[in-house]
């Protein structure tokens, strides 16, 4: 399964493969940056500036959910067309900080467990990686607007549940990427044309991207330091 990983896809598909994941990975960049930001403000004790950056954080969540969970839909909606299903691994809550998530990721690991073909654990698979980023999202959106209104009765636990949250959200993407490069190996033509038209809501626009360039060097290896998984995608 690594070496499968490793290997490049026929070109179209390479393609696709990289066009999706750089829209996933910049909106996740737009909101690691401004959670980012929005923490160092609070450390320096600009309340008001961090309130701010928190409410622009659940609109950036928000974006990055509905991206992902169009991904993930797509794959569901065309796997029924696999000639064959890929082997996917289970979802470890050792990968999870946020309580909820590492109880459904304890859970589908048991169902993985249980279920006997390949494809029964690959719908599992992504049903429960829907259902995980749909929790994370709505609650970082919750605490985060709690924040900006001023209404949260413990900011500093909603503060903290925002860098959980933000953790796992990255551990669901990265998960995401694996399992749609599984796809993309498997997928028959036919069904890859159409998944491919059906990804076309999740480009990256000119104004997403004018908004919120990639990260640069630094950025990137402070953001790791702070705020990204710091674990190997799991192939």
């Amino acid at each position: 399964m690594h070496a499968s990983w490793l290997c490049r896809l026929p070109a179209e598909r390479q393609q696709l493969f990289e066009q999706t994941v750089g829209a996933l990975d910049a909106a996740y960049a737009m909101m690691s940056i401004t959670l980012d930001e929005a923490m160092q403000l609070r450390s320096q004790a600009q309340l008001v500036q961090a309130r701010e950056q928190a409410g622009v954080c659940a609109e950036l969540s928000e974006r990055l959910a509905g991206k992902l969970l169009h991904v993930l839909g797509a794959i569901r909606g065309q796997a029924k067309y696999l000639p064959q299903f890929p082997a996917v691994l289970p979802l470890a809550r050792a990968n999870f900080r946020h309580k909820g998530a590492r109880e459904a990721a304890g859970w589908q690991s048991v169902w993985h467990s249980l279920l006997p073909s390949a494809r029964f654990r690959f719908y599992q698979k992504v049903h429960s990686l829907r259902r995980t980023v749909e929790g994370l999202s709505r609650e970082f959106e919750e605490n985060a607007r709690d924040i900006a209104d001023n209404t949260s009765t413990e900011p500093g636990q909603s503060w903290q549940a925002l860098d959980h949250l933000h953790f796992d959200l990255n551990t669901c993407l990265r998960e995401a990427i694996v399992v749609l490069k599984s796809f993309l190996r498997t997928a028959p033509q036919e069904t890859f044309l159409e998944f491919q038209q059906e990804l076309h809501g999740i480009r990256v626009g000119a104004t997403e991207a004018g908004a919120a360039p990639l990260p640069t060097m630094t950025d990137s290896q402070r953001l790791r330091a702070q705020l990204f998984t710091p674990l190997p995608p799991r192939y």
